[in-house]
């Protein structure tokens, strides 16, 4: 029982420290992230035509979809572009709807069964190895040098603004830049829930990737990565750069960390993309996303890597170490309910006030900071704008607990597969 008892408070303990530490942790992105933003709006505007943009499209069944994005595509104000779309062994009209997509810039590289729908790393390794064997070989590619080409990661439900390119382009000025990550926004906000998920994305990419920014240390994204071909050969491995992981975005942003490109956010450009009015296949999603943070967690040897030093080698571990504490708190919570409800142990010393005050802005403060990106830069009405979201997106938060135990629990069983998430019609 003394053991037991033991435990506990050290669960507890451990708790505690996770949320004071990540309540801290908070507050140094969030001073990072103003530096990035006011240094940032001091560099000169890049120029698109200096680079040739490719962009990868993973589409598996998206017929509802796909023709959307790529005429967002098409509208881009670049001149040097290039789509290739990869039909990964669509069973549904998404082959028929390219093949009427009259644009000499699409390539659809098609994918069949057996070798088809393995995951979205091996069509996007497949696309790489095309692009470096069958497209770049043309005559008219053959000026682009690898540091000038530009690999974009643009999802089938993706609407990218028209002008990201110039605005990618100033951040890949700088050579040592080998990945950069635009903001990601959902444009069906209907619900509760996709109006959570737009903010949800406005907190990770202005506080996070922002912060993160302001020392190279930006993650990749799924949706709205942009990569330099001559950062993804310098990872690749003889598959292609990306990898088998239920978040190979996170995992390759990590390698190209370690290897020595910074990674920058682009806070002045988005890609549109479609959040999910489901309950469950929201959990469902997450529950991906956690499995796969949990995976890259094991090769945290790679902050080993001379290139990650100081604020950079600090800032990546807290990155991996993030679901582990968020396990660590939903674990503690969940423990404490149960110590309530089994045996009306306390949930709270309801006899102390003060302590009481303090534990819940313990629980509910980090978040509420975070909520504060929205007001960066827009005066009184940002910071009313702020405060309006701040209860529902601590509700929100509370909500999307259950995936951490989910994600845990698949990556013990040895989940690796996925099920696709359902795409919406668009309305017309």
């Amino acid at each position: 029982m003394e053991f037991f008892i033991w435990l506990m408070w050290l669960g507890y303990y451990l708790a505690i420290m996770s949320v004071l530490f990540g309540g801290g942790w908070t507050f140094v992105l969030y001073g990072a992230g103003n530096k990035y933003v006011k240094e940032l709006a001091t560099r000169p505007p890049g120029d698109s035509d200096d680079y040739l943009w490719v962009f990868f499209v993973p589409a598996l069944n998206e017929a509802v979809t796909i023709a959307d994005s790529v005429s967002r595509l098409r509208a881009v104000k670049a001149k040097n572009v290039i789509v290739i779309v990869i039909n990964d062994g669509s069973d549904d009209d998404t082959g028929g709807v390219l093949e009427r997509i009259d644009w000499k810039r699409l390539i659809v590289l098609t994918r069949v069964l057996p070798n088809a729908r393995k995951g979205k790393a091996e069509a996007l390794d497949h696309a790489y190895n095309f692009l470096l064997t069958e497209v770049l070989t043309r005559k008219r590619y053959r000026k682009w040098s690898n540091d000038q080409v530009i690999v974009g990661i643009v999802d089938a439900d993706g609407r990218l603004d028209a002008n990201a390119p110039s605005s990618i382009a100033r951040h890949f000025d700088n050579p040592r830049v080998g990945g950069v990550q635009v903001n990601v926004q959902i444009y069906n906000r209907s619900s509760y829930l996709t109006r959570m998920q737009s903010l949800e994305f406005k907190v990770f990419g202005g506080l996070y990737q922002n912060g993160r920014s302001r020392w190279g240390a930006a993650f990749m994204g799924g949706n709205g990565q942009f990569n330099r071909l001559s950062a993804l050969e310098s990872i690749a491995t003889e598959l292609g750069p990306w990898s088998h992981y239920l978040t190979e975005d996170q995992e390759l942003g990590l390698r190209l960390l370690a290897r020595g490109w910074l990674g920058e956010q682009a806070p002045e450009t988005f890609v549109d993309q479609q959040g999910l009015n489901n309950l469950r296949r929201l959990f469902r999603q997450r529950t991906r996303w956690m499995q796969g943070n949990l995976q890259v967690f094991r090769h945290l040897d790679r902050l080993h890597a001379h290139h990650l030093v100081g604020i950079r080698r600090v800032d990546a571990l807290v990155t991996l170490f993030l679901p582990i504490m968020t396990l660590v708190v939903s674990t503690a919570v969940v423990v404490a309910l149960f110590l309530w409800a089994a045996f009306r142990i306390p949930f709270l010393p309801l006899n102390q006030p003060v302590l009481v005050v303090i534990l819940i802005l313990l629980a509910v403060g980090p978040v509420s900071v975070s909520v504060m990106v929205l007001a960066r830069g827009q005066g009184l009405r940002g910071l009313m704008l702020a405060l309006r979201n701040i209860v529902p997106y601590v509700a929100y938060t509370f909500l999307m607990w259950p995936v951490a135990f989910r994600g845990l629990y698949n990556l013990v069983r040895g989940r690796k597969g996925w099920a696709k998430t359902a795409r919406e019609a668009i309305a017309k």
